[in-house]
C-alpha cells in the first residue's frame, strides 16, 4: 500500500536565524512521502539567498511572493499549491519532531471519523533552551484521555472556555478534503484566523486533540503574536471571535458558556486599561465598548478584578 503524501506548509518572512533548523526537521522525519512547500512572503535578499539552497524539487519547493500578503493570505495561497492527501502547518521560528508526521498519520488511520488532529508541543527560546509547556498543562486540562476524539458538541465548547485550544499553527495536522469543505483561514485576521478555522472545522467533522506533543514551539520576543496587540484591531477580532462563539447554536445552550466569555473578555478589558494609562482613550474606549456589546461590561470588569491574583502570579513568573 502506497502511503500517502504529506504536504508541509511552511510560510516565513525573514526568520533566517531559524530556517536551517526548521527545515531540517522536515528533511529528517521517520515518514519518507512528503513534500515541503516554502512560502516566502517577500523576505529580504539575504533570506531568500539562504532559501534558494534548499530548493530541491520535488521535495522542496520555494514560493516568492514580490510583497508581502499577510500570513493568512500566503498560508491558503500555498496549501492550494501543495499537493498532499494531508496538510501539515509549520511556522518558521519552530520545528518538528522527528517522529511528527508518523504519530499525526498514525492517530486519524486509528480514528478515521477525525479529519483534524490537535496535539500539545513543547517549548524552546531562541537558544534551543527547553522551558516548562503550557501546552501539555493546558491539553491535561481539556482531556481526560491521552487522545481523544471530540464531537462537535464536544469541540465546539472547549473554544470559547479554553480560547483558540490548538494554540499555534505548528502542528495542525488535517485532511485536504477537510480544507475543501471548510474553506481557506481568514485573510483580513491577523489574531484569530487559527481560531475561527478550528471552530469552522470542529462545527463540519470530529476532531482528534492528542496530549502527545510532535513539536517544539519557540517563544521569543520578536513573534508576531507578540507584536499583535500594539493597537485596538487585534483586541477587536477576540471580541468578534467570542461573540460569535456566544451566537453558536450548540455553545448558547451551555449555562457556563457567559462565564467562559467573561474570562477571555477580561484580559482585553486589561488591554484597554493599558491603553488609557498611556493616554490612548480612544482605543480603550473603543474595546470597552466591544465588550460591553459581547457580555456585561461591569460583570467583565468584576472577573478582571477577581483574576487580578492570577494575573500577579503569571507576571512574576515572566507572563504578562
Amino acid at each position: 500500500m502506497t502511503s500517502p503524501l504529506i504536504s508541509v506548509i511552511l510560510p516565513t518572512y525573514n526568520r533566517i536565524e531559524y530556517l536551517s533548523q526548521v527545515i531540517s526537521s522536515v528533511i529528517n522525519q521517520t515518514y519518507d512521502n512528503w513534500e515541503l512547500i516554502i512560502a516566502d512572503n517577500a523576505s529580504d535578499v539575504e533570506t531568500q539567498t539562504f532559501l534558494s539552497r534548499y530548493s530541491d524539487p520535488p521535495k522542496i519547493t520555494i514560493y516568492t511572493n514580490h510583497q508581502n500578503i499577510g500570513l493568512f493570505a500566503n498560508l491558503n495561497q500555498a496549501i492550494e499549491r501543495s499537493k498532499g492527501d494531508y496538510i501539515l502547518l509549520l511556522c518558521s521560528d519552530d520545528f518538528l519532531m522527528p517522529n511528527c508526521i508518523v504519530t499525526c498519520i498514525d492517530l486519524l488511520e486509528k480514528n478515521s471519523r477525525a479529519n483534524l488532529v490537535l496535539s500539545a508541543f513543547r517549548t524552546v527560546d531562541s537558544n534551543n533552551k527547553e522551558s516548562p509547556s503550557a501546552s501539555i498543562s493546558h491539553y491535561d486540562g481539556m482531556l481526560s484521555k491521552p487522545t481523544q476524539v471530540l464531537e462537535p458538541c464536544e469541540s465546539l465548547p472547549l473554544l470559547l472556555k479554553h480560547g483558540s485550544i490548538n494554540g499555534n499553527l505548528t502542528g495542525m495536522f488535517f485532511t485536504r478534503f477537510l480544507f475543501d469543505l471548510v474553506g481557506g483561514f481568514d485573510e483580513k485576521s491577523k489574531q484569530v484566523a487559527d481560531w475561527d478555522w478550528v471552530y469552522r472545522a470542529a462545527k463540519q467533522s470530529p476532531i482528534l486533540m492528542s496530549k502527545t506533543p510532535v513539536a517544539f514551539i519557540r517563544s521569543h520576543q520578536e513573534q508576531l503574536s507578540g507584536s499583535n496587540f500594539k493597537d485596538c484591531s487585534n483586541s477587536l477580532e477576540v471580541i468578534g471571535m467570542v461573540k460569535k462563539l456566544l451566537d453558536d447554536s450548540l455553545i448558547s445552550q451551555i449555562d457556563t458558556a457567559p462565564r467562559w466569555a467573561k474570562h477571555t473578555l477580561q484580559l482585553h478589558l486589561w488591554y484597554a486599561l493599558k491603553f488609557a494609562f498611556k493616554g490612548k482613550w480612544k482605543e480603550a474606549l473603543i474595546i470597552a465598548r466591544a465588550i460591553n456589546y459581547v457580555v456585561n461590561l461591569p460583570s467583565v470588569l468584576l472577573t478582571m478584578i477577581l483574576w487580578l491574583p492570577e494575573r500577579w502570579n503569571i507576571h512574576r513568573h515572566g507572563g504578562f
